[in-house]
């Protein structure tokens, strides 16, 4: 009976140089990329039409669900037809990434109210704009945002950037429903409180790996890390914070913001009212309602697309 020969191969033990959890961070962005793409797509779009300030567009940099999304969104509002034609948006019209990515309203997009959430369709509304105010004596007087201007009852607030007004051609365009809602947008304090915040956790982000490189001396198993490691990794995180800043501010900035606010000297509570009359637009039937916050505020606002993104 032959006898089984000697065999020289030795198993060899797993190599320590292999860290142990190189697979689960390779494999984690992968993993969680259809995630991302399936809930952090309509998020991103829905932050980017209200965003209205640095403030919004530093939020919008340090904690980024659709970096995709917001350069095509980008492409989309400002970008030049071969950079539309590259992302698949070359026959698309300007009213529909208005309607999809800003908050103004122009002739080919207005907001109505269907019995259940408001919508921006387009065409032109058969909604109307008041303001209504109530002195301390019960004293009701209703006015348009053009009057209400004009006789002394609203003034632009002077803390946002400021441009000619023609409140004539605001009030004869469609008004602006979902920026007048209660809680449509926080207050600039709050948004500057989470922005800080914000930067804050993403320096300790920064700082951390910087820490782990060049003070604590971390390696990677059995290896060093490179030196170029860290370097690469600050240069591709500041260009990716400082790129959608820019992207955010491109988005913005298509659009022009006016704050009117109660006059000060003006003892009255103010509450804009939205008279919408039942029409048709595009394929949608809206029926009538009358529209009206709950509690009285002391400011209007309205969004318009700039002029040389309205040719």
């Amino acid at each position: 009976m032959p006898k089984p020969l000697p065999s020289n191969s030795t198993s060899s033990a797993p190599s320590r140089s292999t860290f142990a959890g190189d697979e689960f961070s390779n494999n984690i962005v992968s993993d969680l990329a259809p995630l991302l793409t399936l809930f952090g797509e309509q998020i991103t779009k829905q932050f980017l039409s209200f965003s209205m300030g640095w403030a919004d567009s530093i939020l919008l940099a340090v904690g980024p669900l659709g970096i995709v999304t917001i350069v095509i969104s980008t492409i989309r509002v400002g970008g030049a037809k071969r950079l539309k034609a590259f992302v698949g948006r070359a026959r698309e019209s300007k009213a529909a990434a208005e309607a999809e990515l800003l908050s103004s309203t122009s002739a080919n997009v207005c907001e109505l109210w269907n019995g259940q959430e408001i919508v921006r369709p387009f065409g032109v509304p058969n909604t109307k704009e008041l303001i209504l105010y109530a002195d301390a004596g019960g004293k009701l007087t209703v006015l348009t945002l053009e009057s209400a201007v004009r006789s002394g009852f609203l003034k632009e607030d002077t803390g946002r950037r400021q441009s000619k007004v023609d409140v004539t051609a605001l009030g004869n365009e469609a008004p602006n429903i979902a920026l007048n809602i209660t809680g449509a947008t926080a207050q600039p304090a709050e948004l500057w409180m989470w922005a800080i915040f914000g930067v804050l956790v993403q320096s300790s982000a920064l700082l951390i790996p910087a820490l782990s490189a060049y003070y604590w001396s971390w390696p990677k198993g059995d290896n060093s890390i490179p030196s170029y490691g860290f370097p690469c990794f600050i240069a591709g995180s500041v260009g990716i914070l400082v790129g959608i800043i820019l992207c955010s501010y491109t988005i913005e900035a298509s659009t022009t913001e006016h704050d009117f606010i109660l006059d000060p000297h003006i003892s009255a509570s103010m509450r804009p009212v939205y008279i919408q009359l039942g029409c048709t637009v595009g394929d949608q039937r809206y029926h009538s309602h009358l529209l009206c916050r709950e509690k009285s505020i002391g400011r209007v606002r309205t969004s318009r697309l700039n002029d040389k993104n309205n040719k």
